[in-house]
C-alpha cells in the first residue's frame, strides 16, 4: 500500500502540533495472552475441506447455458451458486476415488488447471476453510429467531454503514440497547432467496437470512464498534454478513460470496476483516478487494503468533491494496507504548496499532472476560474510522484521517506509521 505521502504529511503534523512521543523504557506488560478468548489466526498452509471442491469465478454475461457446458466438461454433477451476491462465483463439488481421481479421470489440480485455460472461465482455485484459534463463548445469549433482529432494526439507514464479515450478530447480546442494525427492506438491492428475504444481513454459512451468531467473535468485535459509535452519538449502522461457523472455520467460497454480497451494497463505507491466513494470497479475493479500492475501506487485523509480515504474508491484511488499514495490537500502555506480544508486525506489511489487549467484555450485567487480539484492534479501528467518516470520503483519505489522530511512538518502529491508536 502505498501511504508514503500520509506518513510524510502525518510526520509534518506532529512536528508542528506536538505529538506525544512515548519514550520511556519500562517493561511492557507481561500478561498479553491471559484471558485471550477470540484470537483469529491460521497455520501456514490451510487445509482442504475435502479433497473435492474447487472455486470458479465464470466471466461477466456468461449465460446459464454457457456455465452447464463448463460443468459437463468436467462431468460436475454437484455444485452451489453464489446466492445474493455474485453469479459468476460457483463452487464444484467432486467425488474423488482412492487413487486421488475425480469420476472423469482428473486429478483436482488438472480440474483447476484446465479450467483457467477454458475459454468462459475468469479464475479457477482450490477451496480451503479458513480457520481460527479463537475461544468461543460458552453459549448464546438469547434464541436464533429473526424477531430479536427485527428488534434491532434502524428505522433510516443514516450516517456510516460498517459491515462486519465474521461469526454474525447475537442479536439478543443485552449491550445492543438501542436498533443498529442496517435495515435491508429500505435497500431496493436486498437479497430475496428461496422465498427468503433480506432483513438483517445474510447468513452464507447456512444459507438463510438469519446471521446469528453461535460462535461469540463476530458480536464481541460488532459490540465495541456499537458501543463506540453510541457514545459518540454517531449515526451508523452495522451490516453483520455470517461467514464463520460455530467452531470458527469458514469456507474460503463464503468468504467471497460474503464480500461480494457486501460490494453490492453501496451504503456499507467499511468493512471489518478481523481474521486472516497465511501463505497462499488467493488471487480471487485480492482482486474483489482491489476492485472497491474507490469506494470502500477495509480494515484488516494483522494477527496473533509473533510473526513479521513482510516475510510470511498474512492475508487478508497483507494484500498491497490502497483500500486497506492493516492493524496491530497496541499494548494499552500509554506510559510505555509497544506492540502486545502477541501482535504480529511488519514496517511495510502492518500500519498501525490499536487497543487489542485484555478488553473487557461484559457476559452479564455483572460479569466480564478480557478478550486479547488484533481482531479488538481492528474493530476498534473501524469504530474510530466510524467517528471520522464523511460522505464522499475516499478510502485513501479515509486512511489519511485516522493517521492523523493516531500518536507517535519511538516504541513502535517495527510498524510503518510506527503510531497507535489511543482510547
Amino acid at each position: 500500500m502505498k501511504k508514503l505521502f500520509f506518513l510524510a504529511a502525518f510526520l509534518f503534523l506532529c512536528i508542528i502540533s506536538g505529538c506525544e512521543k512515548d519514550d520511556s523504557l519500562d517493561e511492557l506488560l507481561e500478561n498479553d495472552l491471559k484471558n485471550t478468548t477470540a484470537n483469529f489466526t491460521l497455520p501456514i498452509n490451510p487445509i482442504d475441506i475435502d479433497k473435492g471442491e474447487i472455486v470458479i469465478k465464470y466471466e461477466e454475461g456468461l449465460s446459464e447455458a454457457g456455465k452447464q457446458e463448463i460443468r459437463d466438461q468436467y462431468q460436475v454433477t454437484e455444485y452451489k451458486k453464489c446466492e445474493c451476491a455474485d453469479p459468476t462465483l460457483e463452487l464444484w463439488v467432486f467425488v474423488i476415488d482412492s487413487s486421488g481421481e475425480t469420476s472423469s479421470g482428473l486429478t483436482l489440480e488438472t480440474v483447476v488447471n484446465g479450467t483457467r485455460e477454458t475459454l468462459g472461465v475468469e479464475g479457477s482455485q482450490m477451496n480451503t476453510i479458513i480457520k481460527h484459534k479463537g475461544g468461543k463463548l460458552n453459549s448464546a445469549f438469547g434464541p436464533d429467531d429473526i424477531t430479536s433482529a427485527t428488534n434491532l432494526l434502524k428505522s433510516s439507514n443514516n450516517g456510516v454503514t460498517i459491515a462486519v464479515l465474521d461469526t454474525g450478530i447475537d442479536h439478543n447480546y443485552f449491550g445492543f440497547e438501542l436498533p443498529f442494525i442496517y435495515n435491508n427492506s429500505l435497500n431496493t438491492n436486498a437479497c430475496i432467496d428461496d422465498d427468503m428475504i433480506d432483513y438483517v444481513g445474510w447468513n452464507f454459512v447456512d444459507n438463510n437470512n438469519i446471521p446469528f451468531d453461535n460462535h461469540g467473535h463476530g458480536t464481541q468485535a460488532s459490540y465495541m464498534i456499537y458501543e463506540k459509535l453510541t457514545a459518540q452519538n454517531i449515526n451508523f449502522q452495522i451490516l453483520p454478513v455470517k461467514v464463520f461457523d460455530e467452531n470458527g472455520n469458514a469456507r474460503y467460497f463464503d468468504i467471497l460470496c460474503g464480500f461480494k454480497y457486501i460490494l453490492n451494497n453501496s451504503d456499507v463505507k467499511i468493512i471489518n476483516m478481523s481474521f486472516g491466513w497465511y501463505g497462499t494470497e488467493y488471487t480471487l479475493l485480492r482482486e474483489f478487494i482491489e476492485s472497491a479500492q474507490d469506494d470502500v475501506l477495509i480494515i484488516a487485523s494483522a494477527g496473533n503468533e509473533s510473526n513479521d509480515n513482510d516475510i510470511i504474508a498474512h492475508y487478508p491484511s497483507s494484500y498491497n491494496s490502497n483500500n486497506i488499514l492493516s492493524i496491530a495490537s497496541w499494548n494499552g500502555n500509554t506510559y510505555n507504548s509497544g506492540l502486545s506480544k502477541f501482535s504480529n508486525y511488519g514496517t511495510q506489511s502492518v500500519d498501525i496499532a490499536a487497543p487489542g489487549q485484555n478488553i473487557p467484555f461484559y457476559i452479564d450485567e455483572n460479569d466480564y472476560i478480557l478478550l486479547s487480539g488484533t481482531s479488538y484492534a481492528s474493530a476498534y479501528t473501524s469504530a474510530i474510522a466510524g467517528t471520522l467518516y464523511t460522505p464522499g470520503i475516499a478510502p485513501m483519505q479515509h486512511i489519511e484521517s485516522i493517521l492523523y489522530t493516531c500518536t507517535l511512538s519511538n516504541n513502535l518502529t517495527d510498524i510503518k506509521y510506527q503510531s497507535y491508536l489511543d482510547y
